[in-house]
C-alpha cells in the first residue's frame, strides 16, 4: 500500500478538524458530511477521498488520543498535586475541546458496537500501559490489586470530566487534601 504524500496527510488532518468543530458543535450524527466539506474548503467527494465515512474519521480521532494519552501517562499518574495539574486549570479551551470529543466518542460508542469495539481496544491499550507503569513506579505487585486501583482512578477520572462544567475552581484546601490522602491510598511508595 502506498504511504501517504505530506500533503495528503495535512488533507486528513484538516478535514478532522473540520469534523472535530462540527461534533463538538452538534454530535456526531448531525455532524453532516456537506458542513465538514464547506468548514474544510472542499467538496464532499474529496473528503471521501480521504476517509470511506464518519466512522472512519472516529476511528482515527480515537487513534489520536490514545497516542496522545499515551504519551501523557506517565505524568498523569504522577500523584504529587494531582487534581491541580488536571483539573484546576480545566477551563482552557483545549482542555474543554478534548474533554467534550471524549465524551462524544463515549456516547457514539454507546450506540454504534464497531466504535464501541473501538473504543474497547484504545482502553485495552491504555490500561495495558498504565498497568505497567504502576507497578514499576509505586510498591504494589499484585496485579489484581493494581487493576482494581486503576479501575478506581478511571471511574474517579471520568467522573470528574463528566461534571468538569458544574466544578467551582479553584478547588478547596479540603478538595486538594482529600484528593492526596486518596491518591497516597491508590499509590503507595
Amino acid at each position: 500500500m502506498k504511504k501517504p504524500s505530506i500533503n495528503d496527510q495535512q488533507r486528513r488532518s484538516h478535514i478532522l478538524d473540520a469534523f472535530i468543530v462540527h461534533v463538538i458543535d452538534k454530535g456526531f450524527h448531525r455532524a453532516s458530511m456537506a458542513e465538514i466539506a464547506k468548514t474544510a474548503g472542499l467538496s464532499v467527494g474529496q473528503i471521501y477521498r480521504y476517509f470511506s465515512n464518519k466512522e472512519e474519521m472516529i476511528c482515527v480521532l480515537v487513534e489520536q488520543q490514545t497516542e496522545s494519552y499515551l504519551t501523557t501517562m506517565e505524568d498523569f499518574l504522577e500523584k504529587k498535586d494531582w487534581l491541580a495539574r488536571h483539573f484546576e486549570h480545566a477551563e482552557t479551551e483545549e482542555f474543554k475541546r478534548n474533554r467534550l470529543l471524549h465524551l462524544e466518542i463515549l456516547a457514539e460508542a454507546s450506540r454504534s458496537p464497531s466504535i464501541a469495539a473501538i473504543q474497547e481496544q484504545a482502553e485495552a491499550r491504555l490500561n495495558k500501559h498504565a498497568l505497567k507503569l504502576i507497578e514499576q513506579r509505586y510498591d504494589l505487585n499484585n496485579q489484581a490489586d493494581i487493576a482494581a486501583r486503576l479501575e478506581f482512578l478511571i471511574a474517579l477520572t471520568k467522573g470528574l470530566l463528566v461534571r468538569s462544567d458544574s466544578l467551582e475552581r479553584p478547588f478547596s484546601i479540603q478538595a486538594h487534601a482529600l484528593y492526596q490522602r486518596i491518591f497516597d491510598e491508590l499509590f503507595p511508595d
